[in-house]
């Protein structure tokens, strides 16, 4: 079935009331949202940081520890959590989905607009920190947004294929997401690709996260920018988003009549 957008232009007001819909659902009776948001990242950097000084492991990383950590774990959570949203978004909105029609693809991308909130101002401690550790943009900020973008398109591609395979194995999405959270182990959330040896690093790219991690890293710290593993996130982004959209298009009225 073809995309119209038209259509989805049409239905831009009820995009807008669902997003906001998720936002105040997520934070409309937590009176310390913001500290909820902030406190998961700054834990683990934390318990990373101490495991660091303590070991004296050699992470291969020139900024601060600190700042390294939690720079790629606001962007992780994004990440993970977005998917995980995407994924279970059709579930979410049952009772709207049967009782109105809405284009099927309108509520899967509800996520990656409603979950920058929490991107946002996870990433105020992040200025304060570049800030106080005296380390600010150079020219690549201007990636910045590109970048996020990879990371969104990544999200929708991985979530609409979740929410396809999950048609037929519900017990897949705890799967799922039990792999997200492993995968930030083996992305470079807590450690730097340098620690990587040279012959191994076109295999470690093939991780589609590493190329978007260190492309936001750069933006964000002025780092000589890392086209190569960028263009290779970018490449995994896209062959995600099209294999999701064919399967969730193919899928949709099945997805629709599971709910």
């Amino acid at each position: 079935m073809a995309i119209d957008p038209q259509e989805y232009w049409n239905a831009r007001y009820m995009f807008s009331m669902l997003v906001w819909k998720k936002i105040r659902a997520s934070f409309g009776e937590m009176y310390f949202w913001f500290v909820w948001l902030c406190a998961r990242p700054l834990i683990y950097v934390t318990i990373f940081g101490l495991f660091k000084r303590w070991s004296e492991a050699k992470t291969g990383v020139e900024l601060p520890y600190t700042l390294y950590i939690y720079s790629g774990l606001i962007l992780w959570y994004y990440f993970m959590e977005t998917s995980i949203d995407v994924s279970m978004n059709i579930k979410a909105n049952a009772s709207l989905i049967t009782k109105i029609y809405i284009p099927r693809l309108l509520t899967p991308t509800v996520p990656l607009i409603a979950n920058l909130l929490d991107l946002i101002v996870s990433a105020i401690p992040l200025v304060g920190m570049m800030v106080y550790f005296g380390v600010y943009p150079g020219r690549a900020i201007f990636m910045i947004l590109p970048t996020l973008l990879i990371v969104m398109l990544m999200s929708l591609g991985t979530g609409l294929i979740i929410a396809a395979v999950t048609l037929r194995l519900r017990d897949f999405q705890k799967v799922f997401e039990f792999s997200l959270y492993l995968a930030m182990f083996v992305s470079p959330v807590i450690f730097s690709p340098k620690m990587i040896p040279d012959r191994f690093h076109i295999i470690y790219q093939l991780n589609p996260m590493v190329g978007a991690l260190m492309g936001w890293r750069a933006a964000l710290f002025g780092e000589g920018f890392p086209w190569q593993a960028w263009l290779s996130s970018l490449a995994f982004a896209m062959i995600a988003v099209i294999v999701g959209l064919y399967l969730y298009m193919r899928y949709e009225h099945e997805l629709v009549e599971a709910i």
